[in-house]
């Protein structure tokens, strides 16, 4: 039988729960500087529900935003012809901090504004997520390949060369 010295046990336990909480996901845009995305902001009088059934029947209830209304508060313009022009050839790349990558055109969450289908969320009706899941997670309804765990970064980037001045 194997011993297991007693201070390596206790170190290894002392670094676990020292271990600091993942950072909230950075967003990036265009012309501004990367900023973070922290849980609490996904939450309040925009917060929406999401509701995910399981396949074995289990539902969860999660509490955020909108993708598409998260960038827009952080200086997405889709209210003018100039931004909407501007935009166009937009996609949002999503990566969770296992490299995980999902991709939406701004076009695609525009036109589901209405009833939108990309969401950011922060919590569950239980509390917090899951640190494994969060601080922040992508979740798509229906489309479970296109969720995507704990976020590390929310890009969005312009697939069209600058357009040219008359």
């Amino acid at each position: 039988m194997k011993r297991v010295r007693l201070p390596l046990l206790a170190l290894f336990l002392a670094a676990h729960l020292l271990a600091a909480p993942a950072a909230p996901p950075t967003l990036r845009m265009p012309d501004q500087p990367d900023r973070p995305v922290p849980p609490e902001s996904l939450l309040g009088a925009a917060e929406r529900d999401v509701r995910i059934e399981s396949s074995s029947g289990d539902v969860t209830i999660y509490h955020g935003m909108p993708l598409l209304e998260v960038l827009e508060k952080h200086g997405l313009d889709l209210k003018t012809m100039a931004g909407e022009r501007k935009v166009a050839a937009s996609v949002v790349v999503a990566t969770g901090r296992d490299g995980y990558t999902v991709v939406f055109s701004v076009g695609e969450l525009r036109s589901a504004r209405a009833n939108p289908k990309v969401f950011l969320v922060s919590e569950t009706s239980m509390g917090p997520l899951p640190e494994n899941e969060g601080p922040v997670r992508l979740i798509v309804p229906g489309d479970i390949v296109r969720s995507a765990y704990g976020l590390a970064t929310i890009e969005l980037r312009n697939l069209a060369p600058p357009a040219r001045k008359p």
